[in-house]
C-alpha cells in the first residue's frame, strides 16, 4: 500500500499491521486491501479524495458495504456493516476514522484523522461497529 510519511500515517499503518499479526481472525477483512493513494476526486464530485493525500485506505471490498450499493426505504439509507467492531477499534487506537459510522456510510474506509478522535466527544472504539445514529429506524 502507498501512504503518505508527511504526518505519520506510515507508523499508524505499521502500529496497525502489527496488533493485526496478533488477531488472525480478522485477516479476511484486511489481506486484500482494495487500495490507499489514488489520486482522484470524490465519486460524483469534484473535490479530491483524501486518497489523493496518502491519509485513506480501504480494506476488503468483498467484505464492505457502500451506501449508494444498498436500495432506500422512503428516502432513508439502510446501513450494512460486515467489518467488525474489533477491526474499526483497532484502526482507531491508531488515528484512523471510519466510514462506516458516517451517514454516507463506505465500511471498506479509514482515514488517518488523529486529530478528529477528540473532538468526535466519544473514547475511540466506543461504538465501534455500530450502526450510525443518523439511520436507525
Amino acid at each position: 500500500l502507498y501512504v503518505t510519511r508527511v504526518n505519520g500515517v506510515n507508523r499508524a499503518l505499521e502500529e496497525v499491521s502489527r496488533e493485526l499479526d496478533d488477531r488472525p481472525d480478522l485477516s479476511r477483512f484486511v489481506d486484500h486491501p482494495a487500495g490507499a493513494f489514488n489520486w482522484r476526486p470524490v465519486n460524483g464530485t469534484t473535490r479530491l479524495s483524501t486518497h489523493s493525500y496518502g491519509i485513506a485506505l480501504d480494506v476488503n471490498l468483498r467484505s464492505s458495504d457502500y451506501w449508494e450499493w444498498k436500495p432506500r426505504r422512503r428516502g432513508l439509507v439502510t446501513y450494512v456493516n460486515r467489518i467488525p467492531g474489533e477491526l474499526v477499534e483497532i484502526f482507531e487506537r491508531h488515528g484512523f476514522i471510519w466510514a462506516g459510522k458516517w451517514y454516507h456510510y463506505d465500511t471498506m474506509h479509514f482515514e488517518y484523522r488523529p486529530e478528529l478522535l477528540p473532538l468526535s466527544g466519544c473514547a475511540p472504539g466506543s461504538d465501534a461497529g455500530k450502526r450510525p445514529a443518523s439511520t436507525r429506524r
